[in-house]
């Protein structure tokens, strides 16, 4: 269970790459349409909606999920994630982000033709394909012939906060990274995060909150720690049982087998009436023998 003063110490040295700092951060839309254009590089429309945190589920009986940032302009629906661990699963995790925004964002009785684009992006603190790209953008393209789109309006980019080699990317897009990176303020934007983050910090109530969030979160990988453990205790024993049942049936042969040599019987009928390999009885009447 973690104390007060453990506590007080993570939300003291909390940064933007904290899922709690950054879904509250984005939660100002002037601070999310400038993240936002600057990673996409286009202005979007009037922002229709703007969630933080909210759990959303295509139906009752399917996987839950928490988005950090989920927004709509007039032509998109937006998702946001920083990603902090790295997860092998992302690439299909980020499958399943997108399908649960086009379910969740559409109408019963909507035409195809009038979805909207869909956009995810994760900001990840780790290099999410190991190519030290700053960013990786994916859209569905024919393995016959690349220069052919889909053009589904999916979209999906992920930016490698680790990168080393930025060139590539415009200065203030270059300054966004060091911020992720260093916490270093280079850019206007920059400096509006790092001044909402302070004020998060200095809000009583958001203190609150954040410890009972975290609290939760720990209880929650506690939970599934003492699962797990359990789990693997009862596998274990049950594959103890399986191994010590394999053992004495083994036994079991080796001492039939012992006594049919005994009775004279050759190794090949021994071996076919107690199913054990020939080398394995001649051996045993090798050591009756001596």
């Amino acid at each position: 269970m973690l104390t007060e003063a453990e506590l007080q110490k993570q939300w003291e040295s909390l940064t933007f790459t904290n899922d709690f700092v950054f879904s509250r951060v984005m939660h100002d839309e002037n601070i999310c349409r400038q993240v936002v254009e600057l990673i996409l590089g286009v202005r979007i429309g009037r922002i229709h909606y703007l969630s933080a945190q909210d759990e959303h589920k295509t139906d009752p009986d399917s996987m839950r999920i928490i988005m950090d940032v989920f927004l709509r302009d007039e032509n998109r629906i937006i998702t946001v994630e920083m990603q902090t661990g790295r997860k092998k699963e992302l690439p299909k995790r980020s499958r399943y982000y997108q399908s649960v925004a086009d379910v969740s964002t559409t109408p019963t009785g909507a035409k195809y033709r009038n979805l909207p684009d869909n956009i995810l992006i994760f900001i990840c603190t780790f290099d999410p394909f190991d190519r030290d790209l700053p960013r990786y953008t994916f859209q569905y393209t024919c393995d016959e012939d690349p220069t052919l789109k889909l053009q589904d309006g999916s979209l999906r980019i992920f930016l490698n906060a680790t990168a080393n080699h930025l060139d590539s990317l415009d200065q203030k897009l270059q300054a966004f990274y060091h911020y992720l990176q260093e916490g270093v303020v280079e850019s206007e934007l920059a400096r509006t995060i790092s001044e909402s983050i302070t004020t998060l910090k200095n809000n009583s109530l958001e203190r609150r909150h954040y410890m009972t969030w975290a609290v939760k979160m720990a209880d929650a990988r506690y939970d599934g720690y003492d699962e797990g453990y359990e789990k693997g205790i009862s596998i274990g024993l049950e594959r103890g049982r399986a191994t010590g049942r394999e053992e004495g049936a083994y036994q079991t042969k080796l001492e039939t087998a012992r006594n049919l040599l005994s009775m004279g019987l050759e190794p090949e009928q021994v071996a076919q009436g107690t199913d054990l390999p020939l080398g394995t009885v001649l051996e045993l009447r090798n050591d009756c023998d001596r």
